[in-house]
């Protein structure tokens, strides 16, 4: 008998002569198995335990002596199930791991080129020694800055005006809430561009590109700064190719409530023209309240056109300063819209509440020149 088979499905040597000893004598206590098997007898009780744990062995009691018989040898088909499901089940369990051991892997080649600098001494080392490794006309890009302590933010000012003495341009995209740090301030700009990401897109980390040269530094969480140095031309175009998806986005979308309160917020940021129709302020009395006080505080205290298209017969909380006109009720439309700077949102207060926002001149042009046929038509009562 090839007893390997039976030692592949967990068997032991010990276990697998206890079990064909069985077999051959049926019905037995233990003394004879033990001499069949040729086993020491300390081990014969802990040897028959096992064969009962697994199904391959049974027993009954007479009097207070156990008697042990073999089952069925078709136990073992059962056994090679229990294995095979065992063997599936890890499969699955190995591959779920697969992602994280791949990406365990591919962390390992850029190890030895990585290298940690703390404190504020350690991130003027890692900015001033990448920016010298640059050439004039090369660009540097910055995805997610954050908040920024006032020390930090002085130092890039800084950082900024030595660069730009380099030539050398930066591209930066800022978290919404660092808008009106210092960095963000157009006085204080050196040869730089920058765009603001959605305020529900919150980066844990600021990722700076230098050629080949990728710099991570976190939010500040710590009195001394923590920064990250990969240098690996690999992970800088995979971190450069990102910033371009990042920075060419001109649509983005929400779901829920917090697409309106985005758009309220974003009006006033803009701080520019702003044209609206297809208005539902019963909508926003209901979902959001609080952001309609602030929008018509607004409205009413800034110095550009805010300009309002209702249909007619639609009683409105007036804006001091807006001009309002109603259209007839067949210019009805299931969505509202709000153009102002280069921008468009649409909401769609239907349920699930959906709003998208484009950022393009051309398409706000001509929406603004769609509202203003609308207006000539409208009415002022």
């Amino acid at each position: 008998m090839a007893l390997e088979v039976l030692e592949e499905l967990g068997l032991t040597k010990s276990e697998i002569k206890v079990y064909l000893a069985l077999l051959e004598l049926g019905q037995s206590t233990t003394g004879p198995v033990v001499d069949k098997a040729e086993i020491a007898s300390s081990k014969i009780y802990e040897i028959l335990e096992k064969l009962v744990n697994k199904g391959l062995v049974s027993y009954v009691l007479k009097g207070s002596v156990k008697y042990f018989e073999a089952t069925q040898p078709e136990r073992i088909l059962d056994l090679l199930k229990e294995k095979e499901k065992d063997l599936e089940r890890r499969r699955k369990e190995i591959q779920k791991m697969l992602p994280e051991l791949t990406r365990k892997k591919e962390l390992s080649k850029y190890k030895e080129n990585a290298s940690i600098y703390k404190g504020m001494k350690g991130l003027e080392t890692v900015f001033y020694e990448s920016i010298n490794l640059m050439k004039k006309n090369d660009i540097m890009y910055s995805i997610g800055i954050p908040q920024r302590s006032e020390k930090v933010n002085r130092f890039f000012l800084k950082l900024d005006k030595y660069r730009a003495s380099k030539g050398i341009p930066l591209k930066a995209l800022f978290n919404e809430k660092a808008r009106g740090e210092l960095q963000t301030l157009p006085e204080n700009m050196q040869l730089e561009e920058i765009k603001f990401m959605a305020e529900s897109v919150i980066t844990p980390a600021a990722i700076n590109v230098l050629n080949n040269r990728t710099i991570i530094f976190p939010s500040e969480t710590t009195e001394e700064p923590l920064l990250i140095m990969i240098e690996n031309k690999e992970v800088a175009d995979s971190f450069r190719a990102q910033f371009k998806l990042l920075w060419n986005q001109t649509t983005i979308s929400f779901t829920g409530i917090e697409g309106p309160k985005y758009v309220v917020d974003d009006i006033i940021r803009a701080d520019a023209d702003n044209y609206a129709f297809g208005l539902d302020d019963k909508k926003l009395e209901k979902y959001v309240p609080d952001d309609l006080k602030k929008l018509i505080q607004y409205e009413n205290t800034t110095k550009h056109q805010v300009k309002l298209l209702f249909i007619e017969g639609y009683k409105q909380k007036e804006s001091t300063r807006a001009k309002i006109r109603y259209l007839p009720k067949s210019y009805n439309t299931p969505m509202h819209y709000e153009i102002y700077g280069n921008k468009v949102a649409m909401i769609n207060w239907d349920n699930p509440i959906t709003t998208i926002i484009t950022d393009n001149k051309a398409m706000a042009d001509s929406f603004r020149i769609y509202f203003n046929n609308l207006w000539k038509i409208a009415k002022e009562k």
